[in-house]
């Protein structure tokens, strides 16, 4: 047989790493080094990625040993020795090298996703709230996503799952809130299975919020996730901010109904558009005697009061304003005469029940009510509500043995 050790040192100066010779038929004569692998295992690679031996190979080849987690770079070469044909393996351990532009190829594709979910959030950075979170299912490849939030004790809840292009508001339980949660734990959502990991809590204007995520669990220790945490955390602040502007610039702070600004808006869009519009024109009775009695505190709970009972019928297509002073406006698109008789009704038993808790302050309203069918002509049918509101407001002071013209 061959002396290889001096066969390797006619070749070589110096044999670094692991060397296999084999004959033509790949099977291993001479080894170097400790290799750890297995003849059988070594015969099926060579006949897997060498196939037949050719005169003059020099080939450079890789395998990876998933078995072992091990990755390999071999050097095949043939040595002719007299008339004997040999094959010399130089084999290197490149699994470290392999991790690390795994890890690497992991991070750089961990970095496009981010990018991208930055992206996608930019886009509807002006949308409302839960537009984003599709784009955390989707860019996160998580199960389903859950955002919470409490604004002065009302609880808004959403939910989004995979393969879904919009969230859908879902009531769960407001006990998630009970305790403060940190990103990048794990918490039990009610009536969901599995733990989500909070990607994002805190709150805003007084407004707390929570957005939980059902990632894989081969996914829970992903180190880039702590990089999502504050991009989603902006975006909800963010969202949350715009909310409120836009609240504060439509709705009346005293008594939380829109305001003049938001009802000259839909005068020129939504009450045009109606095939049928109900008007409700009311004014408060006497808070001008409420405010010179009991005071302003008085007469500002007087006009919360007259608020509460119209928002205790509004609903889809029912809109309630508050104009200023003692005025109120509530329009009630695609309603007709016998819709707003209902309406009326409900609104008269909520104003009563109102009143009874109560007793120390009355709220009496006076109120003009016109039906229009299309096409209609909108300030006509503003004005005749108006008429009929001062009418009525003269018949209920009549009635009360009251100066009709005294406010």
């Amino acid at each position: 047989m061959a002396d290889f050790e001096k066969m390797l040192h006619k070749y070589f100066r110096t044999v670094v790493g692991n060397v296999i010779i084999t004959d033509s038929s790949w099977t291993g004569l001479y080894r170097v080094g400790d290799i750890g692998i297995e003849e059988e295992q070594w015969l099926r690679w060579c006949n897997l990625f060498l196939g037949d031996p050719v005169e003059g190979m020099d080939e450079e080849w890789e395998v990876a040993d998933k078995d072992n987690d091990k990755y390999y770079r071999i050097h095949t070469m043939e040595l002719a020795e007299e008339e004997d044909r040999y094959f010399l393996h130089l084999i290197s351990d490149v699994s470290d090298y392999a991790t690390i532009f795994k890890n690497l190829s992991s991070y750089s594709k961990g970095w496009r996703i981010l990018s991208t979910c930055q992206s996608d959030l930019m886009n509807v950075l002006t949308d409302k709230l839960t537009g984003c979170l599709p784009i955390v299912v989707r860019n996160l490849q998580a199960e389903c996503a859950v955002l919470y939030v409490n604004r002065d004790g009302v609880f808004r809840s959403y939910i989004c799952t995979l393969g879904s292009d919009k969230a859908t508001k879902k009531d769960f339980p407001p006990s998630l809130f009970e305790d403060d949660h940190e990103p990048g734990k794990l918490y039990p959502i009610p009536g969901l299975s599995g733990d989500f990991l909070c990607f994002a809590s805190g709150s805003v204007t007084d407004d707390r919020y929570g957005l939980y995520v059902k990632v894989p669990s081969d996914d829970m220790g992903d180190r880039m996730y702590p990089l999502y945490f504050n991009i989603f955390k902006l975006y909800i602040e963010n969202a949350l901010l715009r909310e409120k502007i836009i609240y504060d610039s439509e709705h009346d702070h005293l008594t939380g109904l829109y305001n003049k600004t938001k009802y000259s808006e839909l005068l020129e869009s939504n009450f045009k558009e109606c095939d049928k519009i109900t008007i409700f024109n009311l004014d408060v009775n006497y808070l001008k005697r409420v405010n010179d009695t009991l005071g302003h505190q008085a007469g500002n709970r007087l006009l919360c009061m007259a608020a509460e009972s119209l928002k205790a019928v509004e609903d889809v297509g029912i809109y309630a304003f508050r104009l200023g002073g003692d005025e109120f406006m509530m329009m009630a698109c695609n309603v007709g005469e016998d819709e707003a008789a209902n309406i009326e009704k409900r609104w008269r038993k909520a104003l009563a029940d109102i009143n009874e808790k109560e007793p120390e302050i009355e709220c009496v309203i006076a109120c003009g009510i016109i039906t229009g069918e299309k096409p209609y002509d909108l300030t006509r049918l503003i004005d005749e509500s108006d008429k009929l509101m001062y009418a009525d407001k003269r018949a209920i002071k009549i009635s009360r043995g009251d100066d009709p013209d005294a406010r």
